[in-house]
């Protein structure tokens, strides 16, 4: 029996227990039961792990606009300031306004290059909604109705600050390509859309994180100003780092100064004034 507990060695038994699961979904008898058996693992995990201010959850992100992403297996939003729109409990029919989400991921078993394709579609699908905005120099901290108004430096600028976006992750059990395939096409995917759209991380459990980094070799957050791609392995484990990744944008993330109770329940008419008929009491 050891006599000290070890968190890092905690969070590498999770990680193994994470790919255990990816292996043990497989003996369900259709695709979509082995997605949801590995996504379902993966959002309990999560759960326990993340700060209590967030909540993870799965299915579709929308905006005031009338825009909607591509169902998502893991969403990571808000617990007390987000409203969320489920029809019949659905998971898969579940609606989560964009204000109240920090990350959004997509869950594989073995990543190929459509499994590639279709995880950077669905993630660039939620990083695209846009976010209501009152006064682009005020925002919020999530987790918190305080609206702060910043300096003009400080201004919310999702499509150039990746503290205003939400954080994107691809997860699988291992890679299916060779690094250079690998990059190749990840590279080739994210070029379909604006490049602040693409995932900020690719982690594998078995081989390793890829993240986009510039000239300067700086690890960058999404593949604006991307030069190349840098593939490494995490001294603890790649599960801990994607856990640290995600506690930082669910503590330090931003979003609009919109509180998405009033906004998505009321919509258009939450400044309405109206007109009353008055009769006397005697």
């Amino acid at each position: 029996m050891e006599k000290t507990f070890s968190v890092s060695d905690y969070l590498s038994y999770l990680a193994e227990g994470l790919v255990h699961n990816f292996n043990r979904a497989g003996a369900a008898t259709t695709p979509g039961l082995v997605g949801g058996a590995r996504e379902t693992e993966v959002r309990r995990q999560l759960t326990s792990l993340l700060p209590e201010k967030v909540t993870v959850a799965t299915g579709c992100v929308i905006d005031t606009y009338g825009s909607t992403s591509a169902q998502t297996d893991v969403i990571i939003h808000e617990k007390d300031n987000c409203p969320v729109f489920s029809i019949n409990q659905s998971p898969e029919a579940t609606y989560i306004p964009c204000e109240s989400v920090a990350a959004i991921g997509e869950i594989k078993s073995d990543l190929g290059t459509k499994e590639l394709e279709d995880a950077v579609r669905k993630i660039r699908s939620v990083k695209q909604l846009r976010r209501a905005v009152d006064n682009p120099n005020c925002f919020r901290q999530f987790g918190s109705s305080l609206k702060m108004h910043g300096a003009p430096q400080e201004m919310f600028d999702p499509d150039n600050k990746i503290s205003d976006a939400p954080y994107g992750f691809i997860l699988c059990k291992s890679f299916a390509l060779k690094p250079e395939t690998l990059v190749k096409n990840y590279w080739a995917a994210c070029s379909n859309g604006a490049p602040q759209h693409s995932p900020s991380v690719l982690v594998s459990l078995a081989d390793g994180v890829v993240m986009f980094v510039n000239a300067q070799r700086q690890f960058l957050r999404n593949a604006r100003g991307a030069t190349h791609a840098a593939i490494f392995r995490h001294p603890g484990s790649e599960f801990q780092y994607l856990l640290s990744e995600l506690i930082y944008a669910c503590q330090h993330g931003r979003t609009s100064d919109v509180l998405p109770h009033y906004r998505y329940v009321l919509g258009e008419h939450v400044n309405s004034t109206v007109q009353s008929q008055y009769y006397p009491l005697s």
